[in-house]
């Protein structure tokens, strides 16, 4: 890796894991973090953050330092879990009230932002479909993909659509005092569509597809385990009882986890032999 590239990925990596440490623990631990949410949001907001300073703050620091060492795997990592973090920013910055963290907010988000530009960048041009073997499957991560996409397209659309056609607003928006769901916003413009993107392109064994199939997996199993944190959080509050619901998350963060497992056991380590 260039001298230059290194440095930057330190750097940007560096300042995001200082402000999303910070933002964490904030959330996590002093009170009246949250004061202007509605209680449920609260205890959302501070089971993600439980979640982003005990699992993905160490995993993003770890996932850089075999990123430097030139681990192929971990660089998928990486760059999935530095997603996670700028599609849970832009939910932070537009979604929670404005509280003494707004100004760290945007600086996690920017960082996050601007190192996910640079990894794409950086991976696209080292030709990662070069990484994998022949015998690499492609039908069922892409599938998946596709499955795991229409599924919350149903679940939002189940939400959304009868509002739009009634001119009312959402239960989810008017519940948590909100102009509009960041959620639905984030999910039905960028997330799910990348999802049904990233599919069809490694069902035709394209390299885009090769390349945010790792990253789109990493980034499901992050958000399915922030989410598990959020409805346990809400459900040690005693705001609802659905703490089951949280299974259902960790279920799916398992499945995409084993479809990660075998999508990357084909990956040639960077000296062409099989991993």
């Amino acid at each position: 890796m260039p001298h230059e590239e290194r440095k930057t990925l330190i750097i940007l990596t560096a300042v995001l894991s200082l402000a999303l440490g910070v933002v964490s623990f904030f959330g996590s631990f002093v009170s009246g973090t949250y004061a202007r949410e509605v209680p449920s949001l609260a205890a959302q907001g501070t089971g993600q953050d439980l979640v982003n300073l005990f699992f993905i703050l160490p995993l993003l620091v770890i996932a850089l330092l075999g990123t430097l060492r030139k681990s192929r795997a971990a660089m998928f990592v990486f760059t999935g879990t530095v997603l996670y973090i700028l599609y849970s920013f832009v939910i932070y910055c537009f979604g929670v009230h404005f509280n003494r963290l707004f100004l760290l907010y945007c600086l996690t988000f920017g960082a996050s932002f601007y190192l996910f530009v640079t990894l794409m960048i950086r991976m696209s041009r080292m030709n990662p479909e070069s990484w994998f073997g022949e015998k690499t499957p492609c039908r069922i991560p892409a599938f998946f993909l596709l499955a795991v996409a229409v599924l919350f397209y149903l679940l939002w659309f189940r939400d959304v659509v009868p509002a739009v056609i009634t001119n009312t607003v959402p239960k989810s928006v008017s519940d948590y005092r909100l102009l509009v769901n960041p959620v639905h916003v984030m999910d039905l413009a960028i997330a799910l569509p990348a999802l049904i993107l990233t599919g069809i392109q490694l069902l035709k064994k394209k390299p885009l597809g090769f390349l945010l199939t790792p990253v789109m997996l990493v980034f499901i199993i992050e958000l399915a385990v922030a989410l598990a944190g959020m409805v346990l959080m809400v459900n040690r509050r005693s705001i609802s009882e659905e703490g089951s619901i949280a299974g259902i998350f960790l279920v799916l963060a398992v499945i995409s986890g084993v479809i990660l497992c075998l999508f990357l056991k084909n990956l040639k380590h960077s000296n062409g032999r099989p991993a």
